[in-house]
């Protein structure tokens, strides 16, 4: 017998917001199941559409299913949607809409010569169990190729052209006589990618209560994604009778209890004593708490205007210790003890030109033979007197004394006895 297993995720309450979607037809032994996303635009009506669709022309060539499903967006689109009387909800309705229903796809086709003819679109998968336990999944054969999915069959998409033969994956697998086929949406087929013993499991379901609790048991764990569960359990030798699992009309999750506001009263309370000390005690606490946090900041600000301070006065400093170089500077006269060395090397270098001036004439006296003397005499230049060294030497520090700019070299020249004789005659007066 085929079993077909459904249940609504706890966040709808209600199974009629079950957004899963799945055809049966035993006499053609074909089926078809789609997840409707949750985000999208009445999904769980597009879902419903293309799955009762294939299994009354099902058809395994690419080209041809993209071309049937764009001729059912037209029964999609001509639908009625009451809006919801929510103007900010009504809203968001109106602009998913524009963004067209998405929903995944899966079919399938038993034939005469034990195959399967499968197509696929979208990340609901199957299983086909074999005696030995041994498990063929597909499209997808682990968790992480599942959750890489990309394509989903979208309304708007389909009119615009874009979906196109990547999208679907198309598989024929063979069978035997004792194998089971278990066709499922995206969180059952996660968790049974990640653990297959669940098969086990799911195969032993035979009524709602089962169902339920074993959602709620791998719910409750966070092994299996908390979303609508939905399965077709075909064992390849059926007698077409389906056996349908699924809430009965009145079963619903429980609701989230909403708490109601209710403002507190206005009015005053009589506090005991207790209550008014511990009151106290709570106010003092949170006041020394105050004082604290006030001392700090003032420490703060002291270290900060400490901080602003010396950066001031490094500043300041940094700016009067710097070396001057103005034109005003280098244009002042040289210091006094300057002028007065440059003076005494000028006063030596005369006293030297004197001395070497005597020396050439001394030696132009020996080199040249004596001339006989005329008539008319010449008066002889006045050669100082040649004086010792340490004559010398003293006059020249008396002359030093008395203001006058020679050099104490201890040699005593023309410019020395100029100097001397102009002593004297001050001396004299």
């Amino acid at each position: 017998m085929i079993k077909l297993l459904q249940l609504h995720k706890r966040s709808s309450y209600e199974f009629k917001y079950i957004q899963d979607k799945c055809a049966i037809n035993s006499e053609t032994k074909t089926f078809a199941l789609a997840d409707g996303a949750t985000q999208s635009f009445n999904s769980e009506l597009w879902a419903e559409i293309i799955t009762k669709g294939f299994v009354t022309n099902p058809t395994f060539n690419v080209n041809e299913l993209i071309s049937y499903f764009e001729k059912q967006v037209v029964e999609y689109k001509n639908t009625k949607f009451e809006f919801s009387s929510n103007p900010a909800k009504a809203s968001l309705e109106k602009s998913k809409q524009n963004q067209g229903a998405t929903a995944t796809f899966i079919g399938l086709h038993f034939t005469t010569d034990n195959k399967i003819e499968l197509i696929s679109c979208g990340d609901t998968n199957l299983f086909l169990l074999n005696t030995k336990n041994e498990v063929t999944a597909f499209p997808f054969t682990n968790v992480d190729n599942l959750d890489a999915n990309i394509h989903f069959i979208n309304t708007e998409q389909l009119i615009q052209n874009k979906i196109d033969e990547t999208f679907f994956k198309t598989k024929s697998i063979e069978y035997n006589s004792d194998d089971k086929i278990i066709i499922a949406t995206d969180a059952l087929s996660r968790l049974i990618l990640k653990k297959p013993s669940v098969l086990s499991e799911i195969l032993k379901i035979e009524d709602f209560n089962q169902l339920n609790d074993f959602c709620l048991k791998y719910w409750d764990s966070k092994e299996l994604q908390e979303d609508d569960i939905s399965a077709i359990i075909i064992p390849v030798q059926n007698n077409g009778m389906v056996k349908i699992i699924h809430p009965p009309t009145d079963f619903s999750f429980p609701k989230e209890k909403e708490v109601e506001f209710i403002p507190t009263s206005l009015q005053q309370r009589n506090y005991s004593i207790m209550e008014m000390n511990d009151i106290r005690n709570q106010f003092n606490g949170v006041a020394q708490d105050f004082n604290q946090v006030k001392k700090k900041l003032k420490l703060h600000e002291m270290l900060l205007l400490v901080a602003i301070s010396l950066l001031i006065a490094n500043i300041l400093l940094v700016y009067f210790s710097r070396p001057l170089n103005s034109k005003d500077e280098t244009s002042k006269p040289q210091d006094t003890s300057e002028n007065v060395i440059i003076q005494m090397h000028e006063s030596t270098i005369d006293d030297l030109k004197s001395e070497i001036q005597i020396l050439k004439g001394k030696i132009a006296e020996i080199s040249q033979p004596k001339k006989e003397p005329k008539e008319e005499m010449v008066e002889p230049t006045k050669q100082p007197p040649i004086i010792p060294k340490e004559e010398a030497k003293k006059r020249q520090e008396e002359l030093i004394k008395a203001g006058f700019k020679v050099t104490a070299d201890s040699i005593w020249g023309e410019q020395s006895e100029k100097k001397w004789n102009e002593y004297l005659q001050k001396k004299n007066k």
